[in-house]
């Protein structure tokens, strides 16, 4: 016995078949990501498709100048994150020609707190909260047990910070006594740090200027960063990792 099919149903089953193709497709629109740190916090949100504009290998990836194949990266879509002070990154959203394209901007700082904040604004935005959670308790439990691990090995330690480093410096719980940069101290900036006395200076690896001051005080010299990108780092986890190892093995010396 032969099965006759209504072409009412078939058109149901088409458009319902559609329907539920939907959200895969949006899934796999990409999310739009300035730089590697703000790749880092999309998929810490739970992005699965992440594109990143200036290419992990720069050392100051804000000072980035969009191609055009960066517009055509945008075309298809569904979310550009970036960070305020990346003006390639609002040229290229504002260069566009997507008007379904979603804009969310993040405040980048390596403080937990910081982080769990701007990656659930992502999320929201993406659908992806409850992923978010999880990755936020998990970050949590990890970001603490660094912080323990370098209290006990630099207790007390005086320390001097870039003043792009210092927020997260101050979260591990050193003392800073003094910061300087971007860029090198003026000779009147170095007299008062020497006064500090303190026993490191910590630079930043994207914006430098701490080596001449490390050796007007004699102290070691740290240098952390803020950007995945450096000797294989990818995630924000891997950053953490990076900068306890940097301030772990000075302090062996």
């Amino acid at each position: 016995m032969s099965i006759r099919h209504s072409p009412h149903r078939a058109s149901v089953f088409l458009a319902l078949l559609c329907v539920l193709t939907l959200p895969l497709a949006a899934q796999e629109r990409p999310v739009i990501a300035s730089t590697s740190w703000v790749q880092a916090f999309a998929i810490a949100a739970g992005a699965k498709n992440v594109v990143t504009i200036a290419p992990f290998e720069l050392q100051h990836p804000p000072e980035y100048e969009i191609k055009p194949s960066d517009l055509l990266a945008v075309q298809h879509a569904s979310l550009i994150v970036y960070s305020g002070y990346e003006k390639f990154a609002k040229k290229l959203a504002e260069t566009a020609q997507n008007s379904n394209l979603k804009l969310i901007t993040v405040y980048t700082d390596n403080v937990p707190s910081t982080i769990i904040a701007e990656t659930k604004k992502i999320a929201e935005a993406l659908g992806t909260t409850e992923e978010q959670a999880t990755w936020s308790q998990s970050f949590t439990s990890f970001t603490e047990s660094l912080r323990t691990e370098v209290a006990a090995a630099l207790p007390d330690k005086k320390v001097v910070v870039q003043a792009y480093m210092k927020t997260f410096v101050d979260w591990l719980g050193l003392d800073v006594v003094g910061t300087f940069g971007p860029g090198e101290p003026s000779p009147a900036v170095v007299l008062d740090l020497i006064k500090k006395k303190p026993a490191m200076v910590i630079d930043n690896y994207h914006n430098p200027g701490g080596k001449a001051l490390a050796e007007s005080l004699g102290v070691p010299l740290v240098v952390l960063i803020n950007f995945p990108g450096k000797d294989g780092t990818h995630t924000i986890e891997d950053v953490f990792l990076y900068n306890k190892r940097a301030l772990l093995q000075q302090n062996e010396k």
